[in-house]
């Protein structure tokens, strides 16, 4: 089978390898239709963490079972979505809603696990990573949202959901600033919509997708690089220097996070859902001053999956067109290339034809 591998910093290659067998009664093979180019498949590529060369990258992909070990939930043949990461279902975390942190978690293509950018897949712990396909009259391809950046948009949404709720606060009064527009992000933008928040401001630097997240709901779009004071500005004229009420931080940078801080109000709330590398741009002191709530973390996406799905069926038409480019597995070098230097939106390979 052709797989996407890591050679070196900036470099991957699409080679041969052999077709995964089932050496556990709780794995399935998939064999691949749609697999996904993500931003944190940037990491790696970027060096920013290691990874041995000849690895399989990525960890967003839909397909269809045909091997499985002692699986009563899945029949040969059917067609399945993969959460990006593997999770076992029984343990303490899983049990409570927690599954992104799995006493036995992997992401596919991370470290001691292959990754899914290839024409088959060995998916471990099968019960609990994979889940039925709906029927439906769109592109598979959009289904790959649901893999990784789909669900990660709704986790960082639900979180501050579930703060507004506890503040007993009106969600269309609330003033939410989004950084990063990004294909999570633009998901997200798209999810803060449907869940009746009335202001949100997104941020980012690429045209494209701020063009993009107005699309999908946003009220207003800043676009940093051009106008360095509009946030300041915003918060003046819109919050009566107060702030934000919540922020959603998806670029898992320092200097978002930064951001994140200085503008969010007062006992508000952060939600960030970026993988960040770099030491916090604050304090304990910083955050005790301010009574600020912070959330970090992976996505638990096994668990939230069934209610990110519902509303995934409700605005996936609008979603298609966030798929920019469907090439073949063999451009893969060349698509890595034009993602990292920001050259082309959502990347899903297609391994259909």
């Amino acid at each position: 089978m052709k797989a996407v591998v890591f050679e070196d910093k900036y470099k991957v290659s699409v080679i041969d390898k052999p077709i995964p067998e089932i050496n556990d009664p709780n794995e399935v093979v998939v064999k691949v239709k749609y697999l996904g180019l993500c931003g944190s498949d940037l990491h790696y590529y970027r060096g920013h963490i290691p990874l041995e060369k000849g690895h399989t990258m990525g960890h967003e992909f839909i397909g269809t079972v045909i091997k499985k070990g002692n699986i009563a939930k899945f029949d040969i043949g059917d067609e399945v979505i993969s959460t990006f990461t593997i999770q076992c279902g029984e343990c303490w975390y899983c049990i409570h809603g927690y599954s992104g942190i799995c006493d036995k978690t992997n992401t596919f293509g991370k470290i001691a696990l292959e990754g899914a950018q290839a024409e088959y897949v060995k998916v471990p712990f099968a019960n609990y990573t994979l889940v039925k396909k709906p029927s439906n009259d769109i592109d598979d391809s959009v289904y790959v949202l649901m893999s990784d950046i789909f669900i990660t948009g709704y986790f960082g949404v639900d979180k501050i959901n579930k703060f507004i709720k506890s503040e007993n606060l009106e969600k269309s009064q609330m003033s939410i600033l989004q950084l990063g527009a990004g294909p999570v992000g633009l998901c997200a933008v798209a999810i803060l919509k449907e869940m009746g928040f009335g202001n949100i401001v997104v941020v980012d630097s690429v045209p494209e997708r701020l063009t993009l997240a107005e699309k999908y709901g946003a009220t207003t779009v800043i676009n940093f690089a051009e106008n360095a004071n509009a946030l300041g500005d915003y918060i003046a004229k819109q919050t009566n220097n107060l702030g934000f009420d919540a922020v959603l931080e998806i670029v898992g940078a320092k200097s978002a996070l930064q951001t994140a801080f200085q503008l969010c109000r007062r006992n508000g709330f952060i939600s960030s859902v970026g993988m960040g590398h770099d030491d916090l741009p604050f304090n304990g002191l910083d955050c005790y001053a301010k009574s600020i709530n912070i959330s970090f973390g992976r996505c638990h996406a096994w668990s939230l999956f069934n209610d990110a799905l519902q509303l995934f069926e409700k605005v996936k038409f609008s979603l298609a067109d966030l798929i920019e480019v469907k090439p073949s597995i063999d451009e893969a070098p060349d698509y890595y290339h034009k993602f990292e230097k920001q050259l082309v939106g959502k990347v899903v390979f297609d391994l259909s034809k």
